[in-house]
């Protein structure tokens, strides 16, 4: 009876050790599945993303002149289109100074716009009160100056305060709202920035603010006019025009 209890006992222990083995070899089958589901996967990521780089390397030429061609138009929505396609292609190392470009010119014309927008929103009393001076605080008179100046206005005429009262008075299309949000960068002279740009010179926004504060807004717009006229002028994008 002992010897078949015996039996019977190594029978369940083999039964046990080959089920242990069988879990054993199934779980380390389970573990090379997956790492050769792994190395699969990882395989075709790579194989993606070399097929996505060429993609992105055979539109780099289309993508440099998209860039190259919205810095040129200055228009926002362009640029940032332009930039959203170099973004999408993961080309920013390849074109940084293109991006770059692109990049420090839209946020300036963002930023020229949130200026421009400020002077639209200006309320009577705060231009009422530009245009109540009798004698205006040195630099309210010369950002004035300075803004009429890119508008195309005589510097002669400039230079009494009352014509200037009489210019902010105007309506319509000569508004001075008008004329600022209408004004292009491009259609001011080298000459005539030149000259509103020693108008403003030595000026800050801040001690304009203080004088006037409607004033201020023409600084920072004639500042930035004057800015982009001289950035256009460097890149060689434009000539005078006499």
């Amino acid at each position: 009876g002992g010897h078949d209890q015996l039996c019977e006992l190594y029978e369940k222990a083999q039964d046990r050790l080959e089920k242990e083995r069988a879990i054993l070899a199934r779980k380390l089958q389970e573990e090379e599945d997956r790492k050769a589901e792994e190395a699969f996967r990882l395989a075709e990521e790579q194989r993606e993303a070399e097929a996505k780089r060429l993609a992105a390397l055979s539109r780099l030429q289309e993508i440099r002149a998209a860039l190259n061609s919205a810095v040129s138009s200055r228009d926002i929505a362009q640029l940032k289109s332009a930039m959203k396609m170099t973004e999408d292609n993961n080309l920013l190392g390849d074109l940084e100074q293109e991006y770059k470009a692109a990049f420090d010119l839209l946020a300036r014309l963002e930023k020229m716009e949130i200026v421009k927008r400020k002077i639209m929103e200006l309320d009577r009393p705060l231009i009422a009160e530009l245009k109540s001076f009798s004698v205006p605080p040195t630099p309210v008179l010369r950002a004035m100056v300075g803004s009429y100046l890119l508008m195309g206005e005589n510097e002669a005429s400039l230079r009494e305060w009352g014509n200037i009262v009489i210019l902010l008075n105007k309506t319509g299309k000569l508004s001075v709202k008008r004329r600022v949000q209408e004004l292009q960068v491009e259609a001011v002279t080298d000459e005539v920035a030149r000259k509103a740009r020693e108008q403003i010179m030595g000026l800050t926004s801040e001690e304009v603010y203080e004088a006037n504060q409607a004033a201020s807004l023409f600084f920072d717009w004639t500042e930035m006019i004057c800015y982009e006229r001289q950035c256009l002028s460097d890149n060689g994008n434009i000539t005078d025009v006499v």
